[in-house]
């Protein structure tokens, strides 16, 4: 864990702790280094992007040098398109942003630890609308499913796809809200008075969700959505700028699939390589 601002770095060192991970803490990039290069191998580098003196491009950069099997997360509350992109040219594993749910970034740490099993195929053609790069592929989650199912979304497949939030539709495929991590823990902690709930507490307890469908947690602001030929560089100004990590595609007024900030990233700077 690299950040400059010593109190945030040192509460989340200890969230992850007690999340089960073995964490190593350094407070600017030079100190990264130099744990980097005395201690054995690391197999994801959770990095802020900016730090005074060497700031966290330039230290993905050195650790891809000397270390070209460690993952690297970069995670910034300064977020622009320019620092994705040249993040992910450097070798990044993924861009996030501040702030950062916990669940979420456990996801992502192990999504990471777990990406050398995983079969990549680089893209060798341009590729500059959403449609070209979405993915057309979801499980359909209903306004009157129960809440249950939602769960169990989540909670399948880990270490591939690491779902973020689920969009609600309606019968006819009408995006009708979305429903995040943090939603069914907040519903559960609230139905059983529960004061301190982890995800993973929560999938190992299914039962302490009450009976209610989707449509009694899920938030029912729609969230911002894009069209299967909006410009990609225009999405990921809009991701970034909303914070979000995903963003459904809508077609004529209908859910078509799901387009994500890290695979418009990838593309981008293949496209410029």
């Amino acid at each position: 864990m690299v950040d400059d601002e010593e109190a945030f770095a040192v509460n989340l060192t200890r969230l992850l702790h007690q999340r089960g991970f073995d964490v190593d803490t350094a407070f600017n990039g030079t100190q990264a280094l130099e744990k980097v290069a005395r201690q054995a191998p690391f197999h994801v580098i959770v990095l802020d992007v900016k730090m005074p003196g060497m700031d966290g491009i330039r230290v993905l950069k050195k650790v891809k040098e000397t270390s070209p099997q460690t993952e690297v997360l970069m995670l910034t509350g300064h977020a622009t398109l320019e620092n994705g992109i040249q993040a992910m040219r450097e070798g990044a594993f993924d861009y996030l942003m501040k702030p950062c749910e916990i669940e979420d970034l456990c996801e992502k740490i192990m999504a990471a630890y777990e990406v050398e099993s995983i079969q990549r195929h680089p893209v060798l053609w341009t590729r500059n609308l959403v449609k070209e790069i979405q993915n057309p592929s979801f499980i359909r989650l209903e306004t009157r499913d129960p809440v249950q199912k939602a769960l169990e979304i989540f909670s399948r497949e880990p270490g591939t796809v690491v779902r973020q939030r689920l969009y609600v539709l309606d019968e006819e495929d009408r995006l009708q809200g979305l429903i995040t991590r943090r939603d069914l823990i907040r519903t559960a902690q609230q139905t059983r008075s529960v004061p301190s709930l982890s995800w993973e507490q929560l999938v190992e307890n299914p039962d302490l969700l009450p009976p209610v469908s989707v449509q009694d947690v899920m938030q029912h602001t729609l969230p911002a959505f894009t069209d299967p030929d909006e410009n990609l560089s225009e999405v990921a100004e809009r991701m970034i700028a909303e914070n979000v990590r995903s963003m459904p595609v809508v077609k004529e007024g209908r859910f078509a699939g799901i387009i994500r900030l890290q695979d418009i990233l990838r593309h981008i700077e293949q496209e410029i390589a």
